[in-house]
Parts: C-alpha cells; structure tokens; sequence
C-alpha cells in the first residue's frame, strides 16, 4: 500500500545526483501531492543529509507542492481504488484553507524549497496569497521572488470560500496560476 516515506528523500536526492552526473537534464526534484507534513520531513531529511547543499551546487532545485484535501482515511488504508470511492466526499483539510496552506509553504521555503505552489484542493486564492506575502518578504530576506500577480484575487478568493474541493476548468487554470521561483542571495 501507499505508506508515507519522506525518510527515503536523502536516497532519491542521491540517485537524481547520479543521474544528473551522468547527462541526464534534471533542472529540480519535486515533492507534491502528499500531505504538507511529508513534503516538510522530506525537506529535512534532504538538509540534514548534506543533500540539498549538493543539489544546489548541481543546479537541481527543490519544489514542494502539497495535498491540501483531507485523504487521511485512504492514505491510512493504503491506496486502493476500490476504497477510494468509499472514504467519502473529498474535502479540504480545515487547517489548510485559507492562509493555512500559504504558511505550509513558508515553511517549505525555509526548509530549501526553491518552487513552491500547490497540488489537490489548493485554489488560485491560496496561489495569489503566497504570491503577495513573498513579495512582501522579498526586500527583508535576502531572496528574489519572481510570481506573476494574478488578476481578480477579490473575486477568486470570494468563488473560492465556500468550495469543498477545487475543481477548475483547464483554461481557468491555464490563466490563474503561474509558476512562483525564487533564488536565495548568498
């Protein structure tokens, strides 16, 4: 079954090194789609390791995309299709709306994430809000932010509120979301 395993980070970053050391065009190694408290150990076990300092000194950065909705009866479980169906409506983890998941993401960034957005159950609010407290960050800290604005927060972060799940249409995402990097000076 599906089990959480962010202590195997260190060994996945060794084997992206090899690869890369061996032509392989790897640009970042990314952890998404599981819940925020596995991206986070993942991230420091990579630090702890002394792997991260090498992937950086290899150009290869660090993403962290997180699960926002509550799966916590299937991931328990171990994924099963079967089950899927029966652990219920899929919602947000209450912890996680609103600003919840932007302070997640503050910590990925302090933890050596370079890319940091968001995967099931993150809306374009929660984008637009790490958006706008990075740039707010940007001239104390030493880094350089680059995230597109978005336009319309008022209006997403109101169709957003009451939403159990995100579900937009392909071009609603295409035009709402954009990429947030950042390098760190130093």
């Amino acid at each position: 079954g599906l089990k959480s395993r962010p202590h195997l980070a260190p060994e996945i970053a060794e084997r992206v090194l090899e690869a890369k050391a061996q032509g392989a065009p790897i640009e970042a190694l990314g952890f998404n789609c599981a819940p925020p408290e596995d991206i986070l150990r993942a991230l420091h076990a990579i630090d702890v390791s002394g792997h991260g300092s090498r992937l950086r000194k290899a150009n290869i950065r660090l993403a962290a995309y997180a699960n926002c909705n509550d799966r916590k009866a299937v991931h328990d479980a171990g994924f099963d299709v079967q089950k899927f169906k029966s652990a219920g409506p899929i919602r947000v983890r209450e912890d996680l709306k609103g600003s919840g998941y932007v302070r997640w993401c503050h910590e990925f960034i302090r933890a050596g994430a370079d890319y940091c957005g968001g995967c099931c159950g993150c809306t374009p609010v929660e984008i637009q809000e790490l958006s706008e407290t990075l740039l707010d960050m940007e001239g104390s800290s030493g880094m350089h932010f680059e995230a597109p604005l978005l336009d319309g927060s008022a209006k997403l972060r109101t169709e957003n509120e009451a939403s159990v799940s995100t579900v937009a249409s392909e071009s609603d995402t295409r035009s709402s979301l954009g990429n947030l990097a950042f390098s760190r000076s130093g």
